[in-house]
């Protein structure tokens, strides 16, 4: 009896090994590609929660800073001061001459001089030194004139500076004003100019207005408190793109890294109530990043704070905590295949190896050859005895 020789049936194995390894590659893309997916909507779906809450705690400080500007404006000392500067009569030649003086350098008019030595402006002054967000606080009467100040102003008449002419309106009532953030070169700060119309006690006649200048930086803290890893950040921006407000940036012409995603995500949207957003974006030089995006509510009381904030933190760190999940997964890839290949030789020699012969009774095999012999003799045999009974 002789033994199977090992033989290798290569079509058979090549078939088990390629479709076993492309089925399992397949599938395990699509394990990982779903895994990463459902990770991506949780990380997108945080930041954007993390945005609305930014954003929410932004929109409370802005309005704090409108109500404490509104507050000031209703100080007994403050209404009187505006009160008397607007019983003055208004000459405008007169008043005309008063401002070129003021703002000529090194001389001081004997109204300027009045106005600084007001008690309203010691108060003004003070107010200063107790809050250091408030950088300057200017009081003028209902014709623009500047009737008390915490320091020294640009001029003495404001009424064709564009915020005093938004607060004025039609002079009736009056209505308050805020402006953009904007960025002081020579302190370099950013700041925001709050304007309150000042009544009269009865509220019925408008007899002045008070403009505050403020120092944001606190709104700072509230985007630098954003504590998400080491790469998560969040920047206060406007619709096309460009930053109102970033922590540790004084660039005043600082743009948003993913402007361009941000204008179509918004253009996206146009018609349609606002609601948080979340994209992927890369910045040039920096590792891919996701990006959640929430909308200030500013807008709704002053149309051009068209804020909204943008929490973006690098996939690369988003993902991390899954690595380890993955480099187990990418082993029992390793086994199976290594399984898959096993199997594809075992079976494939299976199927390659020929049959082992049966022990066969020799006695009973009928050969072709030594039949037809036999038969000949026997017909011989028969033929004899008849011809010998011939006569």
């Amino acid at each position: 009896m002789r033994r199977a020789s090992l033989r290798l049936n290569a079509r058979v194995f090549s078939v088990f090994l390629v479709v076993g390894l492309l089925m399992l590659v397949a599938a395990s893309y699509f394990v990982i590609g779903i895994g990463q997916a459902d990770l991506r909507k949780a990380w997108g779906d945080q930041l954007r929660q993390v945005a609305d809450q930014t954003a929410a705690a932004v929109d409370t400080y802005v309005f704090r800073l409108v109500i404490d500007a509104s507050v000031l404006s209703h100080v007994p000392e403050v209404r009187v001061a505006a009160a008397a500067g607007s019983q003055r009569p208004f000459d405008q030649a007169a008043a005309t001459a008063v401002d070129r003086a003021w703002q000529r350098a090194g001389e001081v008019p004997p109204e300027k001089q009045e106005v600084l030595a007001s008690r309203v402006s010691a108060f003004l002054a003070d107010t200063t030194r107790q809050n250091p967000i408030y950088k300057e606080l200017v009081l003028t009467d209902r014709y623009g004139r500047v009737v008390a100040a915490s320091g020294p102003t640009d001029g003495y008449l404001m009424g064709d500076m564009p915020w005093w002419k938004e607060t004025f309106g039609d002079g009736s009532a009056g209505h308050l004003a805020v402006s953009d953030v904007r960025f002081d070169p020579q302190t370099r700060t950013f700041d925001m100019g709050i304007t309150a119309p000042v009544d009269d006690e009865t509220g019925g006649q408008l007899i002045g207005l008070l403009r505050t200048v403020v120092n944001v930086r606190e709104m700072g803290a509230i985007l630098g408190g954003v504590r998400l890893g080491s790469t998560g950040e969040a920047t206060l921006v406007r619709p096309d793109g460009s930053v109102v407000f970033a922590p540790g940036s004084v660039d005043p012409n600082a743009r948003f890294f993913a402007a361009d995603l941000l204008r179509e995500r918004l253009a996206a949207l146009k018609g349609q109530p606002e609601r948080p957003i979340q994209f992927g974006a890369r910045a040039p030089g920096r590792t891919p990043r996701l990006v959640g995006v929430a909308f200030s509510q500013l807008k709704a009381s002053f149309p051009h704070l068209d804020w909204a904030v943008a929490v973006s933190q690098d996939e690369d760190e988003l993902f991390r905590p899954v690595q380890s999940q993955r480099s187990a997964l990418l082993i029992v890839i390793g086994l199976t295949a290594l399984a898959v290949l096993l199997f594809a030789l075992w079976y494939s020699v299976c199927l390659s190896a020929p049959p082992e012969p049966e022990e066969m009774d020799m006695h009973l095999v009928r050969h072709p050859r030594l039949h037809r012999v036999a038969e000949s003799e026997e017909e011989a045999a028969t033929e004899e005895p008849k011809e010998s009974a011939q006569p």
